[in-house]
């Protein structure tokens, strides 16, 4: 069972940037006025969502009693710091043409955009802390710069939140998705 299932998340976590591609290479109208909004609304909320996905399969794993899911935490979370990585390039290259200092400028104005860029760099520091020889050093502490990973949603959650700049449907759902999670994780760690 396992062995189809890595495929098959490498598989469904590709599709958002084969959809994009292919919409981009046909250059029709389905991005709307603002296709460089959309291209960074669409690449923050498959972040987001692949993001949600890693939480719940971490509930899910404890819910079932199945700890060999777990190795499906690795491609997801990769996929995940992938689409953020991506959301961030097309804002800083499409939206400000590669400008840093109007980049750090924006970023110094908005409460959205520092939270984003924390929850970018929880994420990325995450597989940094699996580089053995940093592992080594870490030591006792790895489990720490794991768990920092919980902020890094929440960050990412209000990020979303405030960045709609009005109460809309899915950053409202995602935020409730995400406190049920967060809830859940800890009372099943507490009730062990």
């Amino acid at each position: 069972m396992l062995f189809f299932l890595r495929p098959l998340i490498h598989l469904l976590c590709l599709s958002p940037a084969l959809w994009l591609s292919f919409v981009l290479y046909r250059d029709d109208a389905s991005l709307g006025a603002d296709p460089i909004k959309e291209i960074q609304h669409f690449l923050g909320f498959t972040a987001i969502s692949i993001l949600l996905a890693v939480f719940l399969l971490r509930s899910l794993i404890i819910l079932w009693q199945q700890p060999s899911l777990a190795i499906l935490h690795r491609p997801l979370g990769s996929w995940a710091i992938f689409y953020a990585l991506l959301h961030l390039l097309s804002y800083l290259l499409l939206e400000l043409g590669g400008d840093l200092p109007l980049f750090f400028h924006e970023i110094s104005r908005r409460t959205y955009l520092i939270l984003g860029l924390l929850s970018l760099l929880i994420l990325c520091i995450v597989p940094i802390s699996l580089i053995p020889f940093i592992h080594r050093i870490l030591g006792k502490n790895w489990l720490t710069m794991h768990k920092l990973v919980y902020f890094s949603l929440i960050f990412a959650v209000i990020h979303y939140f405030l960045a709609t700049k009005s109460i809309e449907l899915m950053p409202v759902v995602y935020s409730i998705l995400t406190a049920v999670l967060l809830i859940t994780i800890l009372y099943q760690k507490f009730r062990r």
